[in-house]
């Protein structure tokens, strides 16, 4: 893996998840000052299932009766940015539904994608954190970095989610495989798409809020919660009722965070099932039925804690055991409760539901099963407790021996479980607050890692043209000499540029320089580098191209740059290059040699009249 690595030279591989057709047009078309909303209608129109689409999510989202039934009309209704930003959004849905990476299950990833995208927006609607149409967008794209990673790396991702890691586990595997992880890979998309800095800024810490560096009533912290809110709802609808219901109180107690009350949030939920079920219909993803939400909360136990009983913080626990009364005391408590009835439900649901306590009994294999807990990696901090029967001291002793952290006799009395489960609080407190520090030291290096990898990039920058600089081509030369297969690269440089200098001055030249810099970028191939290599020369460094291609593609350049339009004030000036070539020969004895003879060419295309393509002779 290379050690080097960054977005610049990901994007430069062509592997990203990106818009495309019409979606891209509008992308580029969006960044000029004054386009109108005439013009972007007519290019939408040029795309019926994108009208369609757009038609249809302003109807989505429009209170009243009378419906969307023209572009324009669903233009004015969503303005420009969110129309681009829906295109986008749309676009690389629809361009990125299959690909090789065999563990990454592309439907499932779009169907909770969209399902995130359709409760956050509901919660913005009510917040207001952030303008619902956009956040519906962006929560879609929120982990557009793992689809990144399945695309650029297909059998190495492939191998890290064979392993079902998550959370920080899964982070540091992607950063030591790929010198990236998901999370800034997300960041770095949106943020190349143009969304809005708040959602590229979010979307580094929407998995673990707590780590998140916001001011705690800013924006960004509370669109953090929100989506990170969204992604566990979400991950409810794909995964089933079962795992609805597991996490139930817990989404209640944030719900009113965000102001809803349970009958306003059960109502937000069916809203959202239904508008999940329907787009997926509409986006052609996976969905399936989802409980009413009405009733689950109806079955949830209100009754409050018993009377003269110990109460602590409220704990997610998996009861393994005979349910009895256990599972309605601890729910009396104020406890989630997932009851299960065999080993194989408990090992899979202690990986879906993220227990903080198990309670298991001796007398249902409890000794294999805590035995089995401590070998899963997510099962090594969770707080276990043995339930007996009756007294047994080879019992406890087993148990302690397999790896429990306690043992309780029920037959003296459920509250002495109160009692010990105030001491698994005290753990499980103490574990999230070593998790806490632990994360934001993790957090801080990761900044710093972004804060080097940006200052590399701006290091390997011209800051007049934004290209890549010198620096940048020397390390991409040698980087490409290195590979195997054909290598080809050209110098160019601005004809007579002193006396465009000279007479217009050099403000006028460094426009010309910046110029020159975006006609070369447009007019290279997608797999190409375009430097700028000092005053008026550019160097282009072309991987996989032979003599054929790379004095084709000179040509292109050249073209491109004589049939550029540029002009100060009313004046054009007239802009053309010269341009060197030369390809990889075995009796070259490095890069510097490649550079060397495409210098020399472009000397023989200046002896030549100028605006002209000269090719290098094969050394001797």
């Amino acid at each position: 893996m290379r050690s080097q690595l960054n977005f610049e030279e990901l994007k430069a591989s062509g592997n990203l998840p990106s818009p495309a057709g019409v979606a891209m047009t509008l992308f580029q078309l969006t960044q000029k000052p004054d386009v109108s909303l005439a013009e972007i209608a007519r290019i939408v129109q040029a795309d019926p299932a994108l009208s369609g689409k757009l038609i249809k999510y302003a109807n989505h989202i429009k209170a009243g009766s009378r419906l969307v039934a023209s572009i324009p009309d669903a233009l004015n209704l969503l303005g420009m940015a969110a129309t681009r930003q829906i295109a986008l959004g749309f676009s690389v849905l629809n361009s990125n539904r299959r690909g090789a990476c065999k563990q990454f299950d592309y439907m499932r990833f779009w169907s909770r994608s969209l399902a995130c995208a359709i409760i956050a927006q509901m919660i913005c609607e009510k917040t207001r954190v952030a303008q619902p149409e956009e956040c519906f967008i962006g929560a879609l794209l929120s982990d557009v970095g793992s689809l990144a990673l399945a695309t650029l790396y297909p059998a190495a991702y492939s191998e890290i989610l064979s392993k079902e890691l998550a959370g920080k586990e899964k982070i540091e595997l992607e950063r030591s495989s790929f010198a990236t992880d998901h999370l800034e890979l997300t960041s770095a998309l949106l943020q190349d798409w143009m969304l809005p800095e708040l959602f590229s800024n979010v979307a580094l810490y929407m998995e673990n809020p707590d780590s998140m560096p916001f001011a705690e009533k800013s924006r960004e912290f509370r669109l953090c919660k929100v989506w990170n809110f969204a992604s566990r709802f979400a991950d409810g609808f794909v995964s089933g009722e079962r795992r609805i219901a597991s996490k139930m109180p817990e989404f209640l107690v944030e719900a009113r965070e965000f102001g809803f009350d349970q009958d306003e949030f059960a109502f937000l939920c069916d809203q959202a099932a239904a508008s999940w079920q329907k787009w997926s219909a509409i986006l052609d993803v996976p969905s399936r039925p989802v409980p009413s939400f009405e009733e689950l909360m109806a079955s949830i136990p209100a009754e409050e804690p018993r009377v003269g009983l110990l109460t602590g913080r409220s704990l997610r626990i998996l009861l393994f055991a005979e349910e009895g009364e256990i599972a309605g005391f601890l729910s009396s408590l104020g406890h989630a409760v997932i009851n299960v009835k065999s080993e194989q439900e408990a090992s899979r649901l202690v990986l879906e539901a993220d227990p903080q306590v198990v309670l298991y009994s001796y007398s249902m294999h409890g000794i294999a099963f805590v035995e089995a807990l401590r070998k899963l990696p997510a099962g090594q901090s969770i707080y276990a407790i043995m339930l007996l029967d009756d007294e047994d001291l080879q019992g406890e002793v087993d148990a302690f021996e397999a790896g429990a952290d306690d043992c309780i006799t029920l037959s003296r009395g459920l509250e002495l479980l109160a009692a010990r489960l105030l001491a698994a609080g005290r753990f499980v407190e103490m574990k999230e607050s070593l998790s806490k520090d632990t994360e934001e030291l993790r957090s801080m290096a990761s900044d710093l890692a972004v804060a080097n990898r940006r200052a590399r990039e701006a290091s390997m920058t011209d800051p007049l043209s934004g290209l890549p600089n010198r620096r940048y081509a020397v390390e991409r030369l040698a980087l490409e000499w290195n590979r195997p297969g054909e290598l080809a690269c050209m110098m160019i440089d601005v004809d007579r540029f002193k006396m465009i200098n000279d007479r217009h001055g050099h403000d006028v030249g460094d426009k010309v320089i910046r110029h020159c810099a975006e006609v070369l970028k447009k007019a290279a191939r997608g797999q190409d580098v375009i430097c700028r290599f000092g005053g008026e020369e550019f160097l282009a460094i072309l991987p996989g191209a032979n003599m054929e291609a790379a004095e084709h593609c000179a040509e292109r350049l050249r073209t491109a740059v004589e049939s550029s339009l540029f002009s100060e004030g009313n004046a054009p000036i007239k802009i053309t290059a010269s341009i060197g070539v030369s390809v990889r020969y075995p009796s070259m004895g490095g890069f510097p040699d490649l550079v060397k003879a495409a210098d020399v060419a472009l000397y023989s295309a200046k002896q030549a009249g100028r605006n002209v393509v000269r090719i290098a002779q094969r050394p001797e």
